[in-house]
């Protein structure tokens, strides 16, 4: 799939999607997220066939007019597909340059030491090939 970004509504759609037990059902949606949102129940309809239609979702008919969702993308996948689309735009796919702008002058001791030991493991990793 080519990486899409997804817009603030759909990805926090999909943030509840991924923190429920397949398959998810538009009105379970409604209770979750869509009565606090003060959406209609079209516009959660609305969302779902986008992300459908993006191969974010499958659907498969319940009963009656019901439809079960499941997510085809991980939460994983989908953040990973996005930070590496930002690390290219903005930092020009340099991680030093990402990890000094999120750094800046905040590193504790405890930030340095589990950087530390991320290099630490991917250079094993990468031996180890």
């Amino acid at each position: 799939m080519k990486a899409q970004r997804l817009p603030d509504s759909e990805f926090d759609l999909m943030q509840t999607i991924w923190d429920q037990q397949p398959p998810v059902t538009t009105g379970l949606l409604m209770d979750l997220i869509g009565r606090s949102r003060n959406w209609k129940v079209q516009t959660v309809v609305t969302l779902l066939a986008r992300l459908t239609e993006r191969g974010f979702l499958r659907v498969e008919k319940g009963s009656g007019r019901e439809r079960a969702f499941y997510p085809i993308i991980s939460r994983d996948e989908y953040l990973r597909m996005e930070t590496e689309n930002f690390l290219e735009h903005y930092h020009h796919k340099s991680v030093h340059s990402l990890i000094a702008a999120l750094a800046g002058d905040r590193l504790s001791d405890q930030d340095l030491d589990e950087l530390s030991d991320f290099v630490r493991k991917a250079r094993e990793r990468s031996e180890g090939k």
